[in-house]
């Protein structure tokens, strides 16, 4: 079988929910700085300059510090909300990112493309199935000897039941 796996409409609008109605700096997710580790990785000067993805980016805060230091700055979100949150924040800190509403497991960007795929809060949403199409998806985007720097946090999962439920429904 080779179809693609697509996140679904459920989850998606469960997001989106979330974030219309609960106020970003209470979500757990949203840490009002940029990644302590992404920092570091910068700061390390192992990513070469050019076009990095910031996936998963809710309201943007790790996409913006990335276009902040110069790379051309990707990112993607499954819902509106948190795009239309970051796309003002970044024009608040008066850099260029391109921010848009996609599938994570369906990427609208040519393979070997990016230099980092920066990962604060998704590979642990997803269902241990759809794991691997993850991973792949990822992989795809990468440019070889490219990196990706998973962050993961999660003391709920949402793709498996035994992790508890989703907080905010």
């Amino acid at each position: 079988m080779n179809e693609k796996i697509k996140t679904s409409k459920t989850t998606a609008a469960r997001w989106e929910r979330t974030y219309k109605t609960n106020p970003v700096a209470g979500l757990p997710w949203e840490e009002g700085a940029p990644s302590d580790n992404l920092i570091e990785l910068i700061e390390s000067g192992q990513v070469p300059p050019g076009p990095v993805l910031d996936i998963c980016t809710g309201s943007g805060i790790n996409a913006i510090y990335l276009a902040q230091r110069g790379y051309e700055c990707h990112a993607v979100d499954i819902y509106p909300t948190a795009i239309s949150i970051a796309g003002e924040k970044a024009a608040k800190a008066g850099v260029a990112c391109d921010f848009n509403v996609g599938d994570i497991l369906d990427l609208a960007f040519p393979g070997n493309f990016f230099n980092l795929v920066f990962d604060r809060g998704c590979f642990h949403n997803f269902a241990p199935g759809q794991r691997s199409a993850f991973i792949n998806e990822v992989y795809r985007v990468l440019k070889p000897g490219g990196l990706y720097q998973l962050n993961s946090l999660a003391s709920f999962h949402l793709g498996c039941s035994s992790y508890g439920q989703f907080p905010y429904d």
